[in-house]
């Protein structure tokens, strides 16, 4: 989420440190961000899926570049019941869309605190009734810590290098140099492969960016923010025709509008000061196979 300008005192620290602290309260804090992208991911994955078709015999691969808490790894592993919906304009009727078969999901993340929230919340997913009392298909997941700055200290991860038919990455390009995103999704791309790519307006970024309020708000709680990236949705688009990348659709933005703020709706009242900005963006990018 972005942090407008705070009355409480604000701590710079890494990215990692960031979310290591975060991970904590980091579902559950009303973070107005990750509630618009839980609404949109959804369609473009609907969209990506029929793009890699049946192009994996075997099964899908995917690799998740910022898994965080694995808020989109569980979408992936309730595979099919995900649908076109909140808007996501789209050609294909909801019943036209396709069920793909996930043999593998790689879960990345920086944060060691993090991972281990999203390793608990798969478990639960695998223990919960969806998955005893159906006939779903379990996709072999694995769980990495990954730093896309420094890959070189984490030799575990370089077998997944051209292995995935899908990389999603969410609201994770605001921590990253654009050309190292890039390069790091084409590592993990096989040629042909499909990128899912949301991240934070630049009408957003430049009013706050990614932090959190640590400890409680009345009592002199910090405002904690990590390294933050401004991008304009053109300048990430050209940044991907750079590496290799070919945009594929629309590129979809959301602003915040009054009827999405207040109690049952998309954002709590927290919504209420960023009612006319744009917050999001979201496009998918298809890596040439050349």
């Amino acid at each position: 989420m972005a942090s407008s300008t705070s009355p409480h005192p604000i701590q710079s620290v890494s990215t990692a440190e960031l979310y290591n602290r975060w991970a904590k309260v980091y579902d559950t804090d009303g973070n107005i961000l990750q509630a618009v992208d839980d609404s949109l991911v959804p369609g473009l994955l609907s969209k990506a899926f029929a793009l890699v078709g049946s192009s994996s015999p075997a099964g899908i691969v995917v690799t998740e570049l910022g898994c965080g808490t694995c808020r989109n790894t569980v979408k992936l592993l309730t595979l099919p019941t995900i649908q076109t919906s909140h808007g996501y304009p789209s050609t294909t009727s909801d019943s036209e869309a396709p069920s793909p078969t996930i043999s593998q999901i790689h879960a990345l993340d920086l944060s060691r605190l993090m991972l281990d929230v999203g390793r608990g919340r798969c478990q639960d997913l695998f223990s919960s009734t969806i998955f005893k009392n159906q006939a779903i298909q379990r996709p072999e997941i694995s769980h990495h810590e990954f730093d896309a700055l420094a890959p070189e200290l984490y030799p575990s991860v370089l077998p997944l290098q051209g292995q995935a038919d899908l990389v999603l990455s969410t609201l994770v390009l605001e921590h990253l140099p654009v050309s190292t995103f890039f390069r790091t999704i084409q590592g993990f791309l096989k040629p042909g492969g499909v990128l899912v790519l949301t991240n934070m307006h630049a009408e957003m970024g430049r009013r706050g960016q990614a932090g959190f309020l640590d400890g409680e708000k009345n009592a002199g709680g910090i405002k904690v923010r990590g390294q933050s990236y401004v991008y304009e949705v053109q300048e990430v688009v050209d940044a991907g025709k750079k590496e290799g990348f070919v945009p594929v659709g629309d590129v979809i933005e959301r602003a915040i509008r009054e009827e999405d703020v207040g109690e049952g709706r998309l954002l709590g009242e927290r919504g209420t000061k960023w009612i006319g900005t744009q917050v999001w963006f979201g496009f998918i990018m298809r890596l040439s196979a050349n």
